[in-house]
């Protein structure tokens, strides 16, 4: 079962290519995910199923990719670090975390102890007794709240090239609804993304367009935010 989050980024990332594509469409959930496709598209007159599917360059599970788990694991604490933050002071600050961030009370002490010592765009460098690392910015309170931190250890890391052979396996693995979806909408769709925003999604696609035998009737590889391939271009 799809959950909330995982439906906010199909739209999300479905949103930036018909942007990127240059289209004006009108993006919407089905009522029924069983037995319709992750999202509903209008295109004018026509309407077509998109099913969304995130791929990594690791070697993927039938759970699916443990450092992109690992990555969405690593991205909540750090929401919640900056929520408890935010419920003890009011000013807004940029962080960059990289390793421990299971010691989350010393890394808010230290955090404190830096806002309330410093100046409007004062950074520091701080490191904390269990190994956690902390880039700290005092942002002007203008700023707002600002929770847009990081744990930089997921978004470094080596590009994997990739081309059209790479993809067969996860358009492979999408087509097996296709004749369930297609007893609501004969136009069925694949968008493919890899997000490079995170360590696990750095791929670089090295084919002009995706050459992949398959029965959707068009498949979309995104290299989030703007970079988009087509099976039919």
């Amino acid at each position: 079962m799809t959950t909330d989050l995982q439906k906010e980024r199909e739209m999300v990332y479905a949103s930036q290519l018909a942007k990127t594509l240059g289209c004006n469409w009108a993006i919407e959930f089905p009522a029924n995910e069983l037995e319709w496709p992750d999202l509903l598209v209008r295109d004018g007159d026509q309407q077509f199923g998109l099913e969304v599917r995130e791929i990594t360059k690791d070697k993927e599970t039938k759970k699916g990719s443990k450092r992109r788990a690992n990555e969405s694991r690593n991205n909540q604490m750090i929401q919640t670090l900056a929520d408890s933050y935010y419920q003890q002071a009011s000013i807004p600050m940029k962080v960059g975390v990289l390793g421990n961030i299971d010691n989350e009370m010393e890394i808010l002490e230290s955090l404190i102890q830096f806002i309330s010592d410093s100046n409007e765009w004062d950074n520091l460098r701080i490191e904390t007794k269990n190994r956690s690392i902390l880039y700290a910015t005092h942002l002007p309170e203008e700023v707002g709240i600002y929770k847009r931190w990081e744990y930089v250890d997921d978004r470094v890391g080596w590009v994997r090239e990739i081309d059209s052979e790479f993809l067969t396996q996860f358009v492979t693995e999408k087509e097996h609804k296709i004749s369930k979806y297609k007893l609501h909408l004969s136009d069925i769709r694949l968008l493919l993304v890899a997000d490079p925003t995170y360590s696990s999604g750095q791929l670089s696609f090295t084919d002009s367009k995706i050459d992949v035998k398959s029965e959707f009737s068009e498949i979309y590889f995104l290299v989030y935010p703007n970079e988009v391939y087509r099976s039919n271009s």
